[in-house]
C-alpha cells in the first residue's frame, strides 16, 4: 500500500515526510528552561466533529488512558485530525512539556523508520545532540525516558506506523504523558483507545477544496460558483483529504483555468481514489503529474535528480552536486519546489525532504526522462561531494595535514559532518552498489577522526562498508585501516574482546605489507585495550614498540599519542612521577604539531599525576587548563572527563560542596553525549561525594544507580566497588568524616 497522509506545515520534530510545507525547527538543549517546539501548523481543517471530541476527551488531564490509535486507510486524514486535536489540547495548557512529532514511514519498505532511528529523532528533538545519541536501542530508550521524566506532560505523536514494534519503544512512561499514533493497520498497543476514521462526506470534501483554494487567493471563487464541477472533482478524489489538498493546490495554481475542464481531466484518468498503493497509485500520480507538468524545465530537472539522493535529506550543496549547478541556483530551485509542495522543508535551515510518494514519483520521472548515463553521472557527483567533504573534515582534525581543505575552519568542518552524518551510510551504500569501492574506502578512512571525536551511531556501519570495499579492491592497507576503525568503535563501546580481534587482524595486515606507521597505530591500539582491561604488563611492550615505530616513521603526532598512553599507563600502575615525565614529553610534541585535543589529554593526565602526588594546587591548574582546551575545540567528552577529575581533586582537598558541583556537571555532559560508562562513573563519584557531605539517602540512590549502569557498560570491578560502598553505607549510615576516593573517566 502507498504511504500517504495529509499535508502538514509548521514546526516538526524528526524525519516527518508529508506533502506540503514544513517550517524550520528550533531545538533546545536538555538544560534549557524551555520546552520542545510544538506541532505542525494547523490550517485548513474541516469537519470530523465526533472524532475531535473523542480525541479531546483522551488528551484531557482527566483522561484515563495514555495511548490512542487513529486508524484508517491511507490519505484519510489521520494526521490532520491528530494535529487539530493536539493544537486544541496545547491551547488548553494540557502539555506544558511540549509535543514531539515523528513520521514512522511504516508503509515504505525502503525507508521504514525503526524504533531505534525514531528514538534518535526524538532525542534530537529533546535537545540531545546527534553525537550524544548512543547506538543501542536499549540505551536510547533509557535516555529518552530520562529526558521525558525531567519534563512536565509531553504529547508524543507517532505518525504512519505499520507495526507495534515501531510504537511501543516510543511510548512514554507515567500517567501525565500521552501518545497518539496513526496507522493503516489496527496495531496491538496494550491499553490504547482506537478511533476508526472513514472518508469524508461529500459536503466536507467540497469544503476542503473551497478552504484550500481560498487560502491561496481569497478572491478565487471557482469552487463556490461551480458546485457541480467541485462535486465531481471531490468525487474523483474519492473524498480523501490528501488527494483533495493536492488537487486544490493545482487548481489554485492554475488561476485562470476552467474548473469543469480540469475536473473532467482528473475524472477521465481514473474513476476513484479510494485506495492508494505504491503499485497502482494512479490517481495520486495524476495529481502529481498536474503539478509536475507546470514546472519550468530547470525545476523539473532538479525535482527528478533530487530523488537520486539515497539519504533522508537534500541540501542546496548536495542538490548542486546532483544537478551540476551552483549551490546558489540549487537553493533557489529547492525553494521553488517547496513552494509547489513537491518538496518539504527539513528540520534545519537549507534542508529539504521528499514525501515518500513524491520521492517515488520523482524517481519514476527521473528514470523515464534522464538517461542511465545521466543518472550515473549525477550519483557519482553526489558520492564525490561527500568523499571530498569527509576528506576536508579530516584535514581540519588531523594535525599532520599539509593543508586545511574545503572548509574555512575546524568549526565549519565539524558542523558540516554533524548535519550530514546520517546521510553518509546510504550514500556510501549507493557507491558500493555502483562498484565505486575506492570512494567508500577513502570516505571511511577520512571519517575516522570525526567518528573518534563525536562517536555517532553511524561509525560502525561506515567502517563495515569501508572494510568490504577495501577487500573488494584487494587493498590490504585499506582493509587494515578499516579494521583499526572498527576496533576503535568497539573499544569506545567497551567491547574489548572484539576490539582486540580487529586490532590484531589489522596489525597482521600491516606487518605483512611492511607499513611501519600503520603497525604503530595498531600496536598503540592494542596496548590501550590491554591497559583499560588491566593487562598492564602486556601493554608496556606494545607501547614501547609503537613509540619506536612512530619515531622511525617520523610521525611526531603518533609518537606523542604513544607517549601520552605511556603516561596514562604509569598513572594506572601507581607511578605518577614517571607518568609526569611521559606526559610532559607528549605535551611538548603535541604543541609542536598543533594537536589541541591531544594537548588537553596531556594536561588532564598531568592533573591526575599531580593529584596522586598530593600536589593539589598544581593538579587543579592542569585540569583547568585542559578544560579550557577542550571547550575551545568543542570536545564534550574531554570536558566531562576533566570536570569529573576536578571533582575528585577538590573532594580530596575536603572541598566537598565544590566537588559535588563538578560531578553534577560531569554527569550532565555524560548524559548529553550518550557516554553510558561515563554516566556510571559520574553517578558513583556523586554517591561518594554525597556520603562525604552527610547525605546518606542521596548517596545510596546514586550508588545503586551507578552499580547497575556499570554492569551494563562492562565494568564489573567498579560495579563491585560501588556495591561495596553501598554495603558500608547501609551498615554504618555515617557521613561527613571521610573522603571516599572514586573513579575517573580518563582516556
Amino acid at each position: 500500500m502507498s504511504d500517504v497522509h495529509n499535508e502538514i506545515s509548521g514546526t516538526v520534530f524528526g524525519p516527518v515526510l508529508q506533502v506540503g510545507r514544513v517550517d524550520s525547527l528550533t531545538v533546545v538543549g536538555p538544560a534549557a528552561p524551555v520546552t520542545p517546539a510544538s506541532l505542525p501548523v494547523d490550517e485548513g481543517f474541516v469537519g470530523r466533529a465526533a472524532e475531535l471530541n473523542a480525541l479531546r476527551d483522551f488528551l484531557s488531564p482527566a483522561g484515563e488512558r495514555t495511548a490512542l490509535a487513529v486508524v484508517g486507510l491511507a490519505g484519510v486524514g489521520k494526521s490532520a485530525l491528530v494535529v487539530r486535536a493536539a493544537h486544541l489540547a496545547v491551547g488548553a495548557g494540557w502539555f506544558p512539556g511540549g509535543v514531539l512529532f515523528v513520521d514512522a514511514q511504516g508503509y515504505n519498505d525502503d525507508r521504514r523508520l525503526s524504533a531505534n532511528d525514531a528514538l534518535a529523532s526524538l532525542l534530537r528533538a529533546l535537545g540531545v545532540p546527534g553525537e550524544a545519541i548512543p547506538p543501542g536501542q536499549g540505551d536510547r530508550e533509557a535516555l529518552y525516558r530520562s529526558q521525558l521524566a525531567a519534563r512536565p506532560a509531553v504529547l508524543v505523536v507517532v505518525d504512519n506506523a505499520s507495526s507495534a514494534d515501531q510504537v511501543l519503544p516510543l511510548r512514554p512512561a507515567g500517567r501525565a504523558h500521552r501518545m497518539v499514533l496513526t496507522s493503516r493497520d489496527t496495531l496491538p498497543v496494550p491499553g490504547a483507545r482506537r478511533i476508526e476514521l472513514d472518508v469524508m462526506s461529500a459536503a466536507e470534501a467540497v469544503a476542503v477544496l473551497e478552504d484550500a483554494v481560498r487560502a491561496v487567493d481569497p478572491d478565487d471563487d471557482r469552487i463556490a460558483t461551480d458546485p457541480a464541477a467541485a462535486g465531481a472533482l471531490a468525487g474523483s478524489c474519492g473524498f480523501l483529504p490528501l488527494a483533495l489538498r493536492i488537487v486544490a493546490e493545482v487548481v489554485a495554481d492554475r488561476r485562470g483555468e476552467d474548473l469543469t475542464r480540469f475536473a473532467e481531466s482528473i475524472g477521465a484518468a481514473h474513476d476513484r481514489l479510494s485506495e492508494l498503493a505504491y503499485d497502482d497509485s494512479v490517481d495520486v500520480r495524476t495529481a502529481f503529474n498536474a503539478s509536475y507538468a507546470r514546472l519550468p524545465a530547470d525545476q523539473a530537472r532538479m525535482f527528478r535528480l533530487a530523488a537520486l539522493h539515497p539519504g533522508r535529506t537534500v541540501t542546496a550543496a548536495t542538490a548542486a552536486a546532483l544537478a551540476g549547478v551552483t549551490p546558489a541556483l540549487a537553493g533557489v530551485l529547492l525553494i521553488r519546489l517547496r513552494r509547489a509542495h513537491l518538496l518539504q522543508r527539513g528540520v534545519v535551515a537549507d534542508e529539504y525532504r521528499f514525501h515518500d510518494l513524491l520521492r517515488i514519483y520523482a524517481a519514476e520521472r527521473c528514470a523515464a526522462v534522464e538517461s542511465e548515463e545521466a543518472r550515473r553521472t549525477a550519483q557519482r557527483a553526489l558520492v564525490d561531494h561527500y568523499v571530498t567533504r569527509a576528506k576536508g573534515v579530516h584535514s581540519h582534525l588531523d594535525p599532520g595535514s599539509a593543508a586545511r581543505e574545503v572548509f574555512a575552519d575546524r568549526s565549519a568542518a565539524l558542523a558540516w559532518f554533524d548535519s550530514e552524518v546520517h546521510n553518509l551510510p546510504p550514500v556510501l551504500d549507493l557507491a558500493a552498489r555502483h562498484g565505486w569501492h575506492a570512494e567508500v574506502r577513502d570516505a571511511g578512512s577520512a571519517s575516522f577522526r570525526y567518528f573518534d571525536l563525536r562517536r555517532p551511531p553511524e561509525w560502525m556501519p561506515v567502517e563495515l562498508m569501508a572494510l568490504a570495499s577495501a577487500r573488494a579492491l584487494g587493498d590490504r592497507i585499506g582493509e587494515g585501516k578499516a579494521l583499526n576503525g572498527l576496533g576503535s568503535a568497539h573499544h569506545r563501546l567497551r567491547r574489548f574482546d572484539e576490539a582486540l580481534t580487529h586490532f590484531r587482524s589489522a596489525l597482521a595486515l600491516f606487518s605483512e605489507a611492511g607499513s611501519l606507521r600503520d603497525q604503530a597505530h595498531s600496536l598503540n591500539n592494542i596496548a590501550s585495550t590491554y591497559a583499560v582491561t588491566g593487562r598492564f604488563t602486556e601493554a608496556v611492550p606494545h607501547l614501547e614498540r609503537s613509540a619506536a615505530a612512530y619515531r622511525a616513521a617520523g610521525d611526531r603526532d603518533g609518537e606523542a599519542r604513544c607517549l601520552a598512553n605511556l603516561g596514562k599507563l604509569h598513572n594506572d600502575l601507581g607511578d605518577p612521577g614517571r607518568a609526569i615525565d611521559f606526559y610532559r614529553r607528549a605535551l611538548d610534541l603535541r604543541r609542536q604539531v598543533g594537536d589541541r585535543d591531544g594537548e588537553g589529554d596531556c594536561l588532564n593526565g598531568l592533573g591526575i599525576a599531580c593529584e596522586r602526588l598530593d600536589a593539589l594546587d598544581e593538579a587543579e591548574r592542569h585540569y583547568l587548563a585542559a578544560l579550557e582546551v577542550y571547550r575551545s575545540t568543542g570536545n564534550r567528552h574531554g570536558e566531562g572527563q576533566v570536570l569529573g577529575n576536578l571533582g575528585q581533586a577538590l573532594g580530596g582537598a575536603g572541598r566537598f560542596a565544590e566537588a559535588l558541583g563538578y560531578h553534577e556537571r560531569d554527569l550532565a555532559i555524560a548524559r548529553e553525549v550518550g557516554d553510558a560508562h561515563g554516566e556510571a562513573i559520574s553517578l558513583y563519584n556523586l554517591g561518594l561525594t554525597h556520603w562525604s557531605l552527610g547525605d546518606a539517602d542521596r548517596a545510596a540512590e546514586h550508588l545503586r544507580h551507578a552499580a547497575g549502569r556499570l554492569d551494563e557498560t562492562n565494568d564489573p570491578a567498579t560495579a563491585e566497588a560501588a556495591r561495596d560502598s553501598l554495603r558500608r553505607l547501609e551498615a554504618e549510615r555515617t557521613a561527613g568524616r571521610t573522603w571516599f576516593r572514586g573513579r575517573r573517566r580518563g582516556r
